[in-house]
């Protein structure tokens, strides 16, 4: 069984940070607490922030523009295919010939469009996260440093137990969202 890294950091910090508090000489109870560990909702901070609100706004935005343009072609590739199948009987060898090779020729474009508008969309969520993300790095430095946490955990798969008083996601997004 593998562990995850970040559990075995905290496990790790947790175990030296218990040492070194119960060995002679040990260091004040007042100065222990540099050694908590906290954890942030990344996934919280991006869909609660105002920021990460405005976000969503903009892909939302995003989504419906490509959606558009992919109907378009859609609707052109319907009726290219219609006219063959409708009149492909009537049509000479050559005309048929050109027509089917248009309808390849569109419906490659829309296989296309379709795939980069879903890697545009995918690609713009990446990069509005990560702006957020950045952001919110100072803040949460910050937030950590005044609650004198040592540790902020990120990773939600890494927690099997969470005490409420740990998560400075709150106190993160109020900072944020005085931006």
């Amino acid at each position: 069984m593998r562990l995850h890294p970040s559990i075995l950091l905290a496990v790790a910090l947790l175990f030296f940070t218990g040492i070194s508090c119960t060995t002679p000489g040990a260091v004040p109870e007042a100065d222990a607490a540099d050694g908590k560990v906290g954890y942030i909702n990344l996934n919280r901070l991006v869909r609660e922030s105002e920021m990460g609100k405005k976000a969503r706004a903009d892909l939302v935005a995003l989504r419906q523009q490509k959606e558009l343009e992919v109907e378009r072609k859609g609707q052109t590739l319907k009726l290219l295919r219609e006219e063959i199948n409708n009149r492909g009987a009537q049509m000479d060898a050559n005309e048929k010939k050109e027509k089917v090779e248009l309808l390849q020729k569109v419906y490659k474009e829309y296989q296309r469009l379709v795939a980069d508008a879903k890697e545009d969309i995918v690609r713009e969520d990446r990069e509005l996260v990560a702006t957020i993300l950045r952001q919110a790095d100072d803040i949460l430095k910050t937030v950590a440093k005044k609650k004198k946490f040592s540790i902020i955990l990120k990773d939600p798969n890494a927690i099997g137990y969470l005490d409420e008083e740990v998560d400075i996601t709150d106190d993160v997004l109020k900072e944020l969202n005085k931006k």
